[in-house]
């Protein structure tokens, strides 16, 4: 069994269609059916004799293309198909078709029967080596060195709710979040110049669209003009951003939209558009990926915020780990001996999801990895909201703990409801004192405090 990735038309266009037909599809319909064409050849040859006007390395890619669509694939490949958010639906593989008459809204002819699953997978729960792949711009490719990824995503495993905020991309995007607009542009011009442009930052007011100027000079041959806009908000991107970034490029230009967001389907969707200046998307995952790929060469201003430091493994992602502060390494040899416990409260990190929907609405976190020597002194479970609101918001007391499936860590419930804090506690000025795992404090202590520093300090 094969593993695949296929777009339905630029910009996923047409994979709604699809998804309800029950197909995937590709264009170049100038071409005939392609298992009666039998082979790569002859598919290179049909493509040369229609009006698509290749280059000769384009000829080789998209023949190899088509021939991997209509005859490498078999029945039984799983494949997986982006439909915007950062979401792909999955399905099982089956006979190749030549539509002579497309209907269903999708002009292509060359299809493939599909099975499609009720549940699709989402990029923030990919590794970063997977999610990296992702961004080629190839219409099918193969993903069979994720097989074994691909199938624990398809079965469900995802993040718990304590799981997910100590991720290594969520902490580089929380991170992140917490810089101003006009820091994270200049964060953005920095990492550009580390891939090897030129950059500048536009002025911040009236840029007209456009943060961020970059140049690269390859080898002298060309110079390439990248124009980026920048956008640090949570809200999704629309087609509306993208038309207006487009606005103002000219023909030889090249646009960028960086978001700490994502992209909505028709701002994909117009990002691609055939015939139009394309504009290459970049949402918070692929700007976690790129920071971790280009980590060493960060500036230390940067990479100290982040709180994460590199190890040695093969996957991009597990080469990095966070970083234990003193504080927190005095906390854990308190775990270890319990001799003298001067906290009742367990600090948790949530992102905006887990908070919502574990601590509010089920009224308990999991899967939280504790020393269960530790347990009969955990009476309160306060939970620090990440990037952008950086503050500790609620509280509740816990009614009891009991360990989580077979994984080794604990589940905690509340009684009762869970309390919002009087006195929210922000940040403050020592970045490395927010929760990155469980931290231990004394609840009339957080209570009292205006910021972090003033209960880790």
């Amino acid at each position: 069994m094969s593993y695949y990735l296929v777009r339905i038309g630029e910009g996923s266009r047409y994979v709604d269609e699809g998804k309800r037909g029950g197909f995937i599809a590709v264009g170049w319909n100038e071409v005939p059916h392609l298992q009666k064409l039998g082979s790569l050849e002859n598919i290179k040859k049909a493509l040369t004799e229609a009006s698509y006007d290749y280059s000769t390395a384009q000829l080789g890619a998209q023949s190899g293309q088509l021939h991997r669509f209509g005859i490498e694939m078999q029945n039984g490949d799983i494949v997986i198909s982006p439909v915007g958010r950062g979401e792909y639906i999955v399905g099982t593989v089956g006979d190749y078709y030549f539509e002579d008459k497309p209907a269903e809204g999708c002009p292509y002819k060359h299809r493939r029967k599909v099975d499609w699953y009720k549940d699709v997978i989402s990029k923030e729960d990919m590794s970063t080596n997977l999610a990296y792949s992702l961004g080629a711009t190839l219409t099918i490719f193969s993903l069979n060195r994720y097989a074994e990824e691909l199938d624990s995503l398809i079965s469900g495993e995802k993040y718990t709710p304590a799981d997910k905020p100590q991720r290594v991309r969520d902490i580089v995007i929380n991170n992140l979040l917490e810089l101003n607009g006009k820091q994270f542009e200049e964060f953005v011009k920095e990492l550009l110049e580390i891939i090897g442009f030129t950059a500048e930052t536009t002025q911040y007011v009236a840029d007209k669209g456009v943060d961020v100027n970059g140049t690269l000079n390859a080898e002298g041959l060309a110079d390439v003009t990248l124009r980026i806009q920048v956008k640090r908000v949570r809200g999704s991107i629309s087609n509306r951003d993208i038309l207006a970034l487009r606005g103002v490029l000219r023909q030889e230009e090249h646009g960028c939209f960086v978001t700490l967001s994502t992209f909505t389907k028709s701002a994909i969707e117009e990002a691609q558009a055939e015939g139009k200046i394309p504009i290459k998307l970049i949402d918070a995952d692929d700007l976690a990926v790129l920071v971790l790929k280009h980590f060493d060469d960060i500036d230390d201003k940067y990479k100290s915020g982040f709180g994460i430091k590199r190890k040695k493994d093969f996957n991009i992602e597990d080469q990095f780990e966070t970083i234990i502060s003193e504080e927190q390494a005095h906390i854990e040899q308190e775990e270890t001996d319990v001799v003298s416990v001067e906290w009742d409260t367990l600090v948790c990190a949530a992102k905006e999801d887990g908070f919502k929907g574990a601590f509010l609405k089920q009224k308990a976190w999991w899967a939280v990895r504790l020393n269960a020597k530790t347990i009969p002194f955990i009476k309160y479970i306060a939970i620090y909201q990440v990037a952008p609101i950086s503050k500790i918001t609620y509280y509740g007391e816990v009614a009891k703990i009991e360990p989580f499936e077979n994984t080794g860590k604990y589940k905690l419930f509340l009684k009762g409801d869970p309390r919002k804090l009087e006195n929210t506690v922000g940040l403050g000025s020592n970045r490395y004192l927010k929760p990155q795992g469980p931290k231990y404090a004394k609840l009339s202590k957080i209570k009292s405090a205006k910021t972090l520093d003033e209960i880790w300090s």
